[in-house]
């Protein structure tokens, strides 16, 4: 679990970064004479404000940079921009891109399968990677981000000189007298309380035991607490972060270095919801890393999509997901960018099952509900707990909406608001007047050939 979150934050840092850059900048960058241009210093801020707004205990970030492929062969990837300031360590336009001392000649689109290989726990570092597209959808450049997360790499290198010898004593003390048994059991059994409650994620418990240890015991309970301390610091980021997804909110943030007050507000949005069909029933029969693995590709794919379509990702429900088009901000089009997406996403969800099917894995399907009109949106929530969201009717319909997917036996379900301002754009189909659960009267509806 821990490598895992340390992989998703990584990621994660990397996609907010290629969002946040703008591609046509990007494809100035060719020569190392381009250092001095207005282009590249814009770019090279932009990675360094991400890159410092995420150095915090849980995650360190070693370094942050844009990829191209090379001039003279595109397999060849070289550095466009690097973040690093101390001129020794960072590398200029046209440098080429090296691991073990020789030229990574895979292109670009071998880079994330690289990259499952660039990383090492024991020394505490992760590369991850996230591709930059233009506005034709063509790869062009990606980020690349190596982070450090210290807490973890603590408690893997204490692990062996720790729990080895710990285990040998407790085998030991059986032999020996009932007061010598007591004396190891007391501080063992302290210490599975406070690995108990992180795994309860009770982070305070842990920080404010005070349970007396000596010895291996007490330093393996400090690390412990360290670990807590760094898990509840990056839960409180992931709370503050989790609903500013989109290019325009993470400006926001970034621009400001702090969270923007974003006040609960009326307005016109189209919601989309999207839900993989039986997927708890087909979890049943996979092993936990398998099911982190197909999540974390199905969820690469989608959000890469509904970002390029200028949605903004309210919140990931377990096997699916909320996304709110036209805010923060106003977007005229958001019902084109709603459908568009929504086809996308299932146009990227067939290749995605091509790919699972021939390596021998499951493949999934997935149903998506829109639904246009007035929501309360913005920042909802109590001083403990708040999050950037919409609420209101038109939000309930959408969902319901995604559920009809299921009966009507089709991908994608739209209520008629939607329809009527997109009518001209896509083909269509009447569902005719359908019955939601919850509603007393029937729902218009309609679905979209992908």
């Amino acid at each position: 679990m821990l490598e895992t979150e340390i992989h998703r934050k990584s990621r994660s840092i990397a996609a907010t970064a290629a969002a946040l850059l703008d591609p046509e900048l990007v494809k100035t960058i060719r020569r190392r004479d381009d250092e001095t241009t207005p282009a590249y210093a814009k770019l090279q801020g932009e990675l360094r404000k991400v890159r410092n707004l995420n150095r915090r205990k849980d995650t360190w970030i070693r370094n942050i940079f844009i990829l191209m492929p090379a001039r003279q062969d595109p397999r060849i990837v070289e550095y466009a921009v690097d973040a690093e300031e101390n001129f020794e360590y960072s590398h200029h336009p046209g440098d080429i891109y090296r691991r073990d001392g020789q030229p990574v000649s895979i292109g670009l689109e071998g880079i994330e399968k690289l990259a499952e290989r660039l990383h090492d726990y024991q020394a505490g570092y992760r590369s991850s990677f996230a591709s930059i597209r233009d506005e034709s959808g063509a790869l062009i450049a990606m980020v690349g981000v190596t982070t450090a997360a210290t807490p973890y790499s603590t408690i893997s290198h204490l692990a062996p000189s720790t729990l080895i010898p710990l285990t040998i004593t407790i085998a030991l003390a059986i032999g020996f007298s009932s007061s010598l048994l007591r004396a190891v059991a007391r501080p063992l059994n302290s210490l599975r309380q406070l690995i108990d409650a992180v795994g309860r994620g009770d982070f305070d418990a842990v920080t404010a035991a005070t349970a007396p240890m000596t010895g291996e015991f007490a330093r393996v309970a400090d690390s412990v607490k360290a670990m807590a301390a760094g898990l509840r610091e990056r839960d409180t980021v992931k709370r503050a972060f989790s609903g500013y997804i989109s290019r325009q909110v993470l400006d926001a943030i970034i621009a400001k270095g702090e969270l923007p007050v974003l006040k609960g507000e009326r307005r016109r949005v189209t919601v989309l919801f999207a839900d993989i069909r039986g997927f708890t029933a087909m979890a049943e029969t996979m092993r936990p890393e398998e099911v982190v693995q197909l999540l974390d590709e199905f969820f690469d794919s989608m959000v890469e999509v509904i970002l390029r379509y200028q949605g903004t990702i309210d919140k990931f429900l377990g096997d699916g997901m909320m996304v709110i088009f036209g805010a923060p901000l106003d977007d005229p089009d958001q019902e084109e960018h709603a459908v568009a997406a929504a086809c996308e996403m299932q146009r990227e969800l067939r290749a995605l099952c091509t790919k699972w099917q021939a390596e021998g894995r499951a493949a999934l399907k997935m149903g998506v509900g829109i639904n246009s009109g007035p929501a309360i949106v913005g920042n909802i929530g109590t001083t403990e707990h708040m999050e950037y969201t919409a609420i209101g009717d038109t939000v309930n319909l959408a969902a319901r909406l995604e559920s009809a997917t299921k009966e009507l036996g089709v991908e994608i379900v739209i209520s008629e608001h939607t329809y009527s301002a997109v009518r001209p754009l896509f083909r269509w189909k009447s569902a005719g007047e359908i019955t939601l659960r919850g509603r007393s009267e029937p729902v218009r509806a309609y679905t979209v050939e992908v």
